[in-house]
C-alpha cells in the first residue's frame, strides 16, 4: 500500500520532495541566480540585465509589533524587486497577502528623506499548483487601472501575478508550458527544465540541507500534533459545557454536573448563573 505524506518518515519525505516543495524551490532558486533569472524571464517576459543573488526565506518586518512577513525567493535586478512565492496548497488570502507582501518591499526599500521616486519597480510572483481564483485562467496578471476608463494606468510599478499550473497548456510560450508541467510533476521536457531537475538532485544530495529540512519539517510535524491535540482537546471543552447547561436545564444538581462531565464546579455554577440570567431577563 502506498504512503501518505502522514505516514512517511522524515528521510522517506526528503526522497520524495521536488521542486514544488518550498524548502527545494527556495534552496535551487538562491544557490543558482542565473536559474532564476531566466525563471523570471519566462514568467514576465521581460529582459533582466543582472539579478543580484536570491535570498531564500528572507523575513522583513516594519515595526517590532507589526506583522512579519518571510518570502520564498526574494530579488533584486537593478530597478525591480521580485518576490516568487511557490504555493501548492492554501490558496486562501493571496489576494491580501499579496497587498501586504508589496507594503512591506516598499518600506524597506525607501529610507527616512528619499523621495517616493526611489521606489523600485516591484513584482510580487505566486506559483500555484492549482487555479487561485478559479476563472480557468492560467495566469492573473495585476496592476492599477482606472475603473472609469482602464486604458489609464496609475503607473505605480506595482504588479501582482499569479500563475495557473493546472492551465498550463493554455500558457503563451512553450518555455512556460515546459516549466509548469515540470512543476507538477511531470517529466523535464526542455533544456531549462532539464538544468532544473539536475539542481533539485544536486539540491537533495546536500547533507547539510538534508539536516535542515529534517528538523524543519520535525518542527513543523510536532507543531502539528500540538494544534490537533489543542484541538480535540477544545471541542471535548465545548462538548462538556453544552452538555452541562443541557443537564441543567433537565434539573440535574451541580455536583451531579460537575462528577458527569468532568467540569470543575466553579464552572458549572458559572454556567448555572449565566443560565438563569437569561431566564430572568
Amino acid at each position: 500500500m502506498q504512503k501518505t505524506k502522514e505516514t512517511m518518515t522524515l528521510e522517506e519525505k526528503w526522497d520524495s520532495l521536488t521542486l514544488a516543495n518550498n524548502f527545494i524551490f527556495c534552496k535551487v532558486m538562491e544557490s543558482n541566480p542565473d536559474l532564476c533569472k531566466h525563471l523570471l524571464e519566462i514568467l514576465l517576459y521581460i529582459e533582466i540585465d543582472h539579478l543580484e543573488v536570491p535570498q531564500s526565506e528572507r523575513t522583513m518586518q516594519e515595526w517590532i509589533g507589526a506583522k512579519s512577513v518571510r518570502f520564498d525567493v526574494y530579488a533584486k535586478g537593478g530597478n525591480r524587486i521580485f518576490d516568487i512565492e511557490i504555493q501548492t496548497t492554501n490558496k486562501k488570502n493571496l489576494a491580501k497577502r499579496s497587498r501586504y507582501y508589496q507594503s512591506i518591499i516598499d518600506v524597506d526599500n525607501l529610507t527616512k528623506g528619499e523621495n517616493y521616486t526611489k521606489l523600485k519597480d516591484t513584482y510580487i510572483i505566486f506559483l500555484c499548483l492549482d487555479d487561485p481564483f478559479d476563472g480557468d485562467l492560467p495566469v492573473y496578471f495585476f496592476e492599477n487601472l482606472c475603473l472609469q476608463n482602464n486604458k489609464i494606468k496609475l503607473n505605480d510599478m506595482t504588479f501582482k501575478v499569479f500563475f495557473n499550473a493546472g492551465c498550463c497548456d493554455k500558457m503563451k510560450s512553450d518555455e512556460e508550458k515546459s516549466f509548469f508541467k515540470f512543476l507538477k510533476g511531470e517529466a523535464a521536457d526542455s533544456d531549462f527544465t532539464k538544468s532544473i531537475e539536475e539542481k533539485v538532485a544536486w539540491a537533495k544530495a546536500n547533507k547539510k540541507w538534508r539536516r535542515q529540512y529534517m528538523t524543519w519539517q520535525q518542527t513543523i510535524d510536532e507543531e502539528k500534533e500540538i494544534a490537533r491535540e489543542e484541538g480535540i482537546a477544545e471541542g471535548a471543552q465545548q462538548t462538556a459545557i453544552e452538555n452541562t447547561k443541557n443537564a441543567l436545564k433537565l434539573g440535574l444538581s451541580p455536583n451531579q454536573i460537575a462528577q458527569i462531565t468532568g467540569l470543575d464546579l466553579s464552572q458549572v455554577l458559572a454556567l448555572k448563573e449565566e443560565i438563569e440570567s437569561v431566564q430572568n431577563a
